[in-house]
């Protein structure tokens, strides 16, 4: 074995370990895809979504199609351009379409690049900022808050590098936070660029990448006042006496931002800066005392200033099973139902504030609720945002929201119409009657294809109002600035209501919609029948203050394996 310590020997391996870490440290920094190449007279809108988002991009080739249809009154000459490259067979081939008018060279091209591991935010912006001579015209993103936190700071950042380079905007679909948390924040340890209740004087999100960032969703504030306002508003719903329970998920930034919407919404009549001081006392020391948050207002001051008094409670951690409590949601189900039925015992219809992401936690914790008191968690009236999903309590029902499991009223936020026929939505009874349903007719909620529909709409409008489309974001913005909202969605006309305001958010009293979800009981025994209404607030009169119309009751069955008596 000697002869591998000859020095002939040691110098050929030291060469090949060289070679081999140059090889190495070459390959880590290989810079990755590009940007593909424009044609002449082409402007593009970038939709960066994560490379999993297969069907909602399926959900916006749809909405680009239905919206194009749409738009044939005003613009008889547009044409949607896909073929197969909308849904190529290779996953690493970009995704694309076009929307152009027959005759002219100028097209609007919607590609899908994919965020992962190794194509990341930062990497895609810098491509399409740096990367190249003209830069997309916007780029549609914002899937979540934390994402378009990113988003926003990286776009910001690459224009700070390419002052030469026009900026693209950025559009956001279904990120609602409405502020971001702070960088230091003592009473929560690291933080990250994430939404947080507990700092209201902390950044708006919209201020990260100022002036160029349009939200075509609502914000938690807008979603909070309307199902505060919903539920005050119908005696069916509103709360017997004080207080209103809330819980909120620690681990989740979505959850910690509504929260502090809905605190804020419910304490309005008296909310000032000590109020949201008290707030955030109140929360801290409950986490830490591990007791009712009732028994804390001594120490935060005094008597929370507020006309409503909230019961809050918080949960460490999010993660769990399909439909059985984590631990720590067991702990604040077993504490708050004890407060209900030790402290307020006689309230006969308890509000409860459940700023869920998504309906797993929700599901899981009102099964809780269910399963510690039976009868008495059936008097609560649950309130969320848009965490739960139209399809979670109708299409997939049966698996997701099984009404004798979960025999609460729940009210939740939708931000377009769920149940609009044109865009393909039918009542399930109507299905099974129909001999052959319409093509794209099915029983799934339409809000996010009306959503998508609004973006592709007001691009269109911006694009061909004029003698030619926007060269730069900028003259794009100055176009999107003119949109407005009339009874027949995203216009450009002298009617309605002006859709963004002067920061690019979403104008109250445009779209959005309320979900209730009422199970029917026969005395004690709960039936496997509910009913599903869906509200809206008519476009004409004040946006906020215009009360909430029924636009549909759904009966709802439930498969239980019998008939129902």
């Amino acid at each position: 074995m000697h002869w591998l310590f000859r020095p002939s020997i040691l110098s050929v391996l030291l060469v090949a370990l060289a070679l081999s870490a140059t090889v190495l440290v070459l390959w880590q920094r290989s810079p990755g895809p590009a940007a593909l190449p424009l044609e002449e007279g082409d402007q593009e809108i970038v939709w960066l979504y994560s490379a999993t988002s297969a069907a909602t991009w399926e959900r916006f080739v749809t909405a680009v199609n239905t919206a194009a249809g749409w738009l044939r009154g005003d613009y008889p000459d547009l044409e949607v351009q896909a073929g197969d490259r909308a849904f190529p067979p290779q996953t690493t081939t970009v995704p694309e379409l076009a929307l152009a008018l027959r005759g002219r060279s100028a097209r609007l091209v919607f590609r899908w690049y994919k965020l992962t591991s190794d194509q990341t935010t930062e990497h895609w912006v810098e491509r399409l900022i740096g990367g190249r001579r003209r830069p997309p015209l916007a780029i549609i993103g914002g899937a979540s808050s934390d994402l378009a936190i990113e988003q926003a700071q990286c776009l910001s950042r690459a224009t700070d590098r390419h002052p030469d380079v026009p900026p693209p905007l950025l559009i956001l679909t279904t990120a609602t936070a409405e502020r971001i948390q702070r960088q230091e924040d003592p009473g929560r340890g690291p933080a990250g660029p994430t939404a947080a209740a507990e700092d209201p004087q902390g950044p708006l999100l919209h201020q990260i990448y100022p002036k160029r960032t349009y939200r075509f969703c609502f914000n938690n504030r807008q979603m909070a006042e309307a199902v505060t306002g919903f539920i005050f508003g119908d005696e069916r719903l509103r709360p017997d006496t004080d207080p209103v329970y809330m819980v909120l998920w620690e681990d989740d930034a979505y959850s910690r931002d509504l929260t502090g919407r809905f605190a804020e919404t419910l304490r309005r009549p008296l909310l000032t800066r000590a109020a949201a001081r008290n707030w955030a006392c109140l929360a801290v020391g409950q986490a830490a005392a591990g007791g009712s948050p009732l028994g804390l207002a001594s120490a935060c001051g005094g008597a929370l200033p507020m006309e409503t008094r909230l019961v809050s409670d918080w949960i460490d951690f999010s993660v769990g099973s399909f439909d059985q409590p984590n631990r720590w949601e067991a702990v604040v189900v077993r504490r708050l139902m004890k407060i209900k039925l030790g402290e307020h015992a006689a309230q006969q219809r308890p509000l409860l504030v459940l700023p869920a992401a998504s309906s797993g936690p929700a599901r899981r914790f009102l099964r809780g609720l269910v399963r510690a008191s039976p009868v008495e968690a059936r008097r609560f009236v649950v309130a969320t945002g848009d965490g739960l999903a139209f399809n979670t309590v109708y299409r997939d029902r049966n698996v997701a929201w099984p009404i004798q499991d979960l025999p609460l009223d729940l009210v939740f936020f939708c931000h377009r119409n769920p149940v609009d026929p044109q865009a393909g939505f039918r009542a399930e009874a109507e299905k099974n009657r129909a001999a052959a349903p319409g093509p794209g007719s099915s029983a799934t909620g339409t809000e996010d294809l009306l959503l998508y529909v609004d973006i592709v709409k007001a691009l269109v409008h911006a694009a061909y109002q004029g003698e030619g489309p926007p060269q730069t974001g900028d003259e794009l913005r100055q176009r999107l600035s003119q949109a407005r909202w009339t009874d027949k969605g995203v216009g450009f006309g002298p009617g309605g209501r002006r859709l963004f305001d002067d920061d690019g958010n979403r104008r109250t009293g445009t779209g959005e919609h309320i979900v209730w979800l009422h199970p029917l009981l026969r005395g004690e025994q709960v039936l496997p029948q509910a009913t599903l209404s869906v509200w809206y607030r008519p476009t004409d009169g004040p946006a906020s203050a215009a009360p909430w119309q029924q636009l549909i009751a759904l009966p709802v069955d439930y498969d239980i394996g019998v008939e129902a008596n």
